[in-house]
């Protein structure tokens, strides 16, 4: 899992990538990739509740990589259209579910096990997306932290109709049930997005882990620290653990040296 920086279209990215086992779970049930040569960062969280989510989510990030490699490897014409980057995502995850639940229906003893996944393909100057579940993936912009995603949660959807507040539905009671993920249906139904980099803008991708534990307005302050990526990585999983650890911890930061 390549780490801390690579030359991506003549522009140097920083990246970090950090998982913990936390203070209460007795297996680190993530799973996350980061290449900083490609501009790939890639994590999943097993699902709690569901037995081998270490395989669910480990089969989420290595297909999808997979896929990407395969990509990447392909021979093309010098006239061919560039290709859907968002709709790459969004079928590799597709098919990591068809994975997931055929290696659940091969293992003895597993009727189901699930993950959620979100995945971001940088450039210097834009960001591809892809989520499903509860993972999150944030911008850090001007100090400002904005959600790029958006949690797949029933709490979430309370929030939607205005039903409960934001505030509410960060200690909500069922604020980890998902309305989507993956290799618990047969199909899959992923969201992505594209959105514009500016310079100075620094990436968040993580598992429920740490949003769980650490309110945003900490996040954006130690995201926006003028430190390495490695050890803000570390920082935000320390800052969870400090705050009582109950989950697994995964992070991945990144952003583009001026």
């Amino acid at each position: 899992m390549p780490e801390s920086g690579g030359v991506l279209m003549g522009a140097m990215l920083e990246c970090a990538a950090r998982t913990d086992i936390g203070l209460v779970r007795e297996r680190n049930e993530d799973a996350l990739w980061v290449d900083a040569e490609q501009g790939w960062l890639l994590l999943a969280d097993g699902m709690g509740g569901h037995k081998a989510g270490g395989v669910a989510s480990a089969l989420a990030v290595s297909h999808v990589l997979d896929c990407l490699r395969m990509d990447a490897s392909r021979e093309r014409g010098t006239d061919e259209a560039e290709r859907d980057r968002a709709a790459l995502l969004a079928t590799s995850v597709i098919d990591a579910n068809t994975a997931i639940r055929n290696a659940a229906c091969e293992m003895e003893g597993v009727d189901v096990m699930g993950s959620t996944f979100v995945g971001a393909l940088l450039r210097p100057n834009e960001l591809t997306y892809v989520y499903i579940g509860d993972s999150r993936l944030y911008v850090l912009r001007g100090g400002a932290l904005m959600q790029l995603s958006r949690d797949h949660t029933v709490v979430q959807e309370f929030v939607d109709a205005g039903k409960i507040t934001a505030d509410v539905a960060q200690s909500h009671p069922y604020r980890g049930l998902l309305t989507r993920g993956l290799g618990v249906h047969d199909e899959a139904d992923p969201d992505t997005g594209v959105c514009e980099l500016r310079a100075g803008d620094r990436l968040l991708l993580c598992s429920d882990g740490l949003t769980d534990m650490v309110g945003e307005e900490c996040i954006a302050s130690l995201l926006g620290a003028s430190i390495r990526a490695e050890e803000i990585a570390g920082n935000l999983v320390e800052a969870a653990k400090t705050n009582g650890g109950r989950d697994n911890i995964s992070v991945i930061v990144a952003w583009f040296a001026a």
